[in-house]
């Protein structure tokens, strides 16, 4: 058996679900070595994560991921039923193409993404894979992380030497045990039987199934949620009380019965069946030192909202880039404490709904009359205290992505990376110490000439704007003299960096 070699790279990556592999192909298009870690040979052949929304589809086409978009699928209304079967809620998921330039939600099979990402991170020539491999121990030297790991099927031992880890190995993090991470309780902590399948029949009216609509039957003593997933799987989750016993749940008997009202056993296959505990903890500290958390390791919370893994897409997103700039020493190591103060606030604003959400399934009422389907509300905060034009109201809310007159979506255009958005006066103005300036951050130009994304610059209200590459603002002017003071307040933000002398007298 030969031995594994010992790797020195840039950042190392523990756990390969979709946060892990997703922060690692935004990390290949940064340039960087990476070595990704996974307990499991290949991925989990079952879904965990089963929804997103336009925005994390918008990450995906940054990924390079949007052709899998054809095997998405999309979504109806969903509806809160009490005990009685009475209507309590009723919204409309489906609000159709946005401003993100994609559907507003889909539902997709988690095993093909991670089946792609993986397949890239093997193609990269900067990546070392190391899949079935066990991370056992960790030392954070202050120059840098020496990692342990076990291969798990031989017992080989080999270590990886990285400037920066990011701990992406799930709600049970080993990483954030290493680093004595704590974490806030929002109090919401639930177990659920969750089983999928794969119908073998046609699901015609006569199967009382709801097509692409879903909803919570909040009868006691479990509640029961159907939903459909990627076509043409179906998932149903019931809601265990705290004395139930999960082993007795797991049987497969449980399952046929809780779907018995619909199919019959031999009308479809079980793809998976087992407990889960739900949890709703976010990590008080997303660094220390040279170590990161991300994903389920940073926050968790429960499905309701269906923000989960969507949460931890925009862990990737906003890391990646900042990984980028400081392990090529064009900003300093303090860029990374702002992947806290800007995350965490959004996803707590996510967790706190969501945790309310699944303490109250039984105890709301239903209205007198039939409510009237409503369209669901759309959720964005913005980002917390960072990289952002802090004399600016828009800087840190999610910026649209309109196409250009061509009818390419802008995020083709620009790449991951910045972007400067400005109509023909504010380019006007200009200098060619500014221009050079923006060339040395690397930040893309792009003229908001009349169509969509000039009306998009104009709904801003702004002359110019400048987008992060996890596609929220840094900052808008309303006015094209304002351009050069916006672009020099960018290279404040991101100091210290090498950029020309003649650019250092551009006012701020």
């Amino acid at each position: 058996m030969s031995e594994r070699a010992d790797v020195r790279v840039d950042v190392a990556v523990i756990g390969c679900g979709t946060t892990g592999l997703a922060l690692a192909r935004l990390l290949e298009l940064e340039g960087l070595t990476v070595a990704l870690v996974d307990r499991g040979r290949l991925p989990i052949p079952f879904p965990r994560a089963t929804h997103l929304d336009d925005e994390t589809m918008r990450a995906f086409q940054t990924l390079g991921l949007h052709e899998l978009e054809e095997t998405f699928s999309l979504v109806g209304t969903y509806r809160h039923y009490d005990a009685k079967w009475r209507t309590v809620v009723a919204m409309d998921m489906n609000r159709g193409i946005t401003e993100q330039g994609w559907q507003s939600d889909y539902m997709f099979h988690q095993p093909d993404f991670e089946a792609v990402l993986r397949g890239h991170a093997e193609n990269y020539a900067g990546a070392s894979t190391w899949f079935g491999w066990d991370l056992t121990a960790l030392e954070d030297s202050g120059d840098e992380v020496v990692l342990s790991v076990r291969e798990i099927a031989t017992d080989q031992v080999s270590n990886i030497t990285a400037s920066y880890v990011v701990g992406a190995d799930g709600a049970n993090s080993r990483v954030r045990k290493f680093i004595g991470a704590t974490q806030t309780d929002h109090h919401a902590t639930h177990r659920s039987l969750i089983t999928d399948i794969m119908p073998l029949v046609e699901l015609g009216e006569g199967k009382g199934l709801p097509g692409r609509d879903s909803w919570i039957h909040a009868v006691a003593p479990n509640p029961l949620t159907a939903l459909p997933t990627a076509a043409p799987r179906l998932r149903f989750e019931l809601m265990l009380r705290p004395d139930d016993d999960s082993k007795e749940f797991e049987r497969a008997e449980k399952a046929y019965e809780m779907i018995a009202p619909w199919l019959q056993p031999h009308e479809y296959r079980l793809l998976r069946s087992d407990v889960y505990e739900w949890r709703s903890l976010t990590a008080d500290q997303w660094r220390v030192g040279r170590v990161l958390l991300a994903g389920d390791a940073a926050h968790t919370m429960p499905p309701h909202l269906g923000q989960g893994m969507c949460s931890g897409i925009r862990d990737a997103t906003n890391l990646g880039w900042k990984l980028g700039r400081v392990v090529r020493g064009e900003s300093a190591p303090a860029l990374l404490d702002t992947y806290q103060s800007e995350r965490r606030p959004h996803v707590v604003t996510f967790t706190t709904i969501a945790a309310e959400m699944a303490n109250r399934i039984e105890i709301l009422d239903a209205p007198e009359e039939e409510p009237e389907v409503f369209e669901a509300p759309v959720l964005r905060p913005p980002l917390g205290p960072g990289v952002r034009d802090i004399e600016e109201g828009r800087a840190g809310t999610l910026s649209a992505q309109p196409r250009t007159g061509e009818g390419e979506l802008l995020d083709d255009l620009v790449g991951y990376r910045f972007s400067l958005i400005a109509t023909p006066e504010a380019t006007a103005r200009t200098s060619p110490a500014a221009l050079e300036l923006l060339a040395a951050l690397d930040v893309a130009t792009v003229e908001a000439v009349p169509g969509p994304v000039g009306e998009w610059l104009n709904e801003l209200g702004a002359a110019a704007a400048i987008v992060r590459p996890d596609r929220y603002l840094f900052g808008a002017v309303d006015e094209p003299e304002g351009v050069e003071a916006l672009i020099a307040r960018l290279r404040a933000a991101l100091e210290p960096l090498p950029v020309p002398a003649e650019a250092a007298g551009v006012p701020r």
